[in-house]
């Protein structure tokens, strides 16, 4: 391995005498080490494969993904201490085991990165050897201003279809507020105090500000509200989401090489609570009380089948209104729900959105095929309840204010317990079932963010999907 061939080379470039090192000094052996690795994924991805040994290859990846995963979880990094006490002898244990860890997270990082190239993704460089390489420094000196890097990045998420109207708008409008706050100068003078500086005006910015104080920029905004602490400020949902908005442009401005270095890596999310307290799941008892009001009040199917769809599957509101005659078809001897966006007026939230639900038994029961075959071609629910044409308004404003109304009649008086309750209701069953997280998450459609028990674009059987989600029982 090239690796073990430049193993002298590095043992030569550091003072092997020395006790400790500084952090400076692992992290420069673990982007040297970071970078061998991916010349040997490059010299394998060179060669040619033929089926078996690829799907032999993504599943070895697999499986060693999850086992460096699990032991990174546990700190069991003694597979690296060898490597770590060659490069520094006379160091001390622990010191060892800070390399041993550093070294085990870029045998990680690169594993994953050759999984997704397996599956036909572009092998895609780190950061870290990114921006190591030479030029790069030279190249940012002219850089563009701060508003037309957001003008770029916009472009390229409305020309890649990546938002839909109301998002751009949004996203226009967040943007708007972070350039008004760094103020709008070359991208790369933006500094890390900068962007801690930024951090801190996000949650001193009230809500609701552009109502108090209309006509007023974010920065006047912020002087105005400074002497009216009794104003409610920004929810931490909120300032999370602007967050995010910063961290996603650096990060697209340092993949474009409008800068070397990431300002925006210190931006720490802001505590929200537990997840499940922002929105709880709905009990039997609360299911039992909305689903029995639609049965004597809907006038119209999807007054009925929408609530009974979205409790058996954990969809998204959104999700189950824009189904079409032909997403409830047979995959592999099962019928499903095929959540797709094949339509011009079908949007989904995220790419782990597009997704096939095996149907859960008891709709079968309820009729749901023969109200799918007796149905016309095309959209299964009116359009009213599941398009607008106004961009600022969510798809389905409408259909949503109805059911949150009859979910009040109904007796559920929680304001935490909402429709789209029914996703940690779903979520909630699941896991006391003893299902695995990745398959929760490929059922509701989530990102599973957890390496261990990720899959790495693997799919579960939809047998196994169908079976988890026939053990739930609700009264509908």
């Amino acid at each position: 391995m090239l690796w073990e061939a430049q193993m002298g080379v590095f043992l030569h470039q550091i003072d092997r005498n020395l006790q400790s090192m500084t952090r400076e000094e692992i992290d420069t052996i673990y982007r040297q080490y970071l970078a061998t690795k991916f010349d040997e994924i490059e010299a394998r991805l060179s060669q040619p494969l033929d089926e078996d040994q690829k799907d032999g290859t993504s599943f070895y990846l697999n499986d060693e993904a999850h086992r460096i995963s699990a032991a990174l979880a546990f700190g069991q990094v003694d597979e690296r201490l060898p490597e770590a006490a060659q490069l520094a002898p006379n160091a001390t244990g622990d010191t060892h085991r800070r390399l041993a860890r550093r070294l085990l997270e870029a045998d990680l990082k690169a594993t994953v990165a050759e999984l997704k190239a397996l599956e036909g993704e572009p092998l895609e460089l780190p950061q870290e050897i990114l921006s190591t390489t030479g030029g790069a420094k030279d190249r940012t000196q002219s850089s563009p201003l701060l508003s037309q890097v957001v003008q770029r990045y916009c472009e390229e998420h409305i020309g890649l279809k990546k938002w839909s109207e109301r998002t751009a708008e949004q996203s226009r409008k967040i943007f708007e507020l972070i350039v008004d706050l760094l103020g709008d100068r070359p991208i790369h003078q933006v500094t890390k105090a900068e962007i801690r500086t930024l951090g801190t005006q996000m949650l001193q910015l009230p809500k609701n500000m552009t109502k108090i104080f209309p006509g007023l920029t974010p920065r006047q905004i912020l002087e105005a509200s400074a002497s009216q602490p009794e104003l409610p400020r920004l929810q931490p949902r909120s300032i999370n989401k602007n967050y995010q908005y910063v961290r996603s442009l650096f990060i697209w401005a340092t993949e474009h090489d409008h800068l070397t270095q990431n300002p925006a890596t210190i931006l720490r999310d802001v505590n929200e609570g537990r997840a499940q307290d922002a929105r709880k799941a709905l009990d039997d008892d609360d299911v039992a009380k909305f689903i029995r009001y639609t049965k004597q009040h809907a006038k119209e199917s999807y007054e009925l089948w929408i609530p009974r769809i979205m409790a058996y599957t954990g969809c998204r509101m959104g999700e189950a209104a824009r189904l079409e005659k032909r997403d409830v078809r047979q995959v592999d001897g099962l019928w499903v729900f095929d959540i797709n966006s094949d339509h011009p007026e079908k949007r989904v939230k995220t790419e782990n959105s597009l997704r096939l639900i095996p149907v859960h038994p008891r709709l079968i029961e309820l009729g749901l095929l023969d109200f799918v075959s007796s149905s016309a071609e095309g959209f299964l629910f009116p359009r009213r309840i599941r398009y607008t044409d106004d961009p600022k308004r969510s798809p389905v404003d409408l259909l949503s204010k109805q059911l949150s109304r009859w979910l009040r009649k109904a007796g559920v008086e929680d304001k935490k317990k909402q429709v789209q309750s029914f996703r940690e209701t779903m979520a909630t069953k699941l896991k006391d079932l003893g299902t695995p997280e990745y398959q929760i998450a490929e059922i509701l459609g989530h990102e599973n963010s957890n390496i261990s028990t990720g899959r790495y674009g693997k799919h579960t059987k939809l047998s196994t999907l169908h079976e988890a989600l026939a053990k739930v029982h609700l009264p509908v």
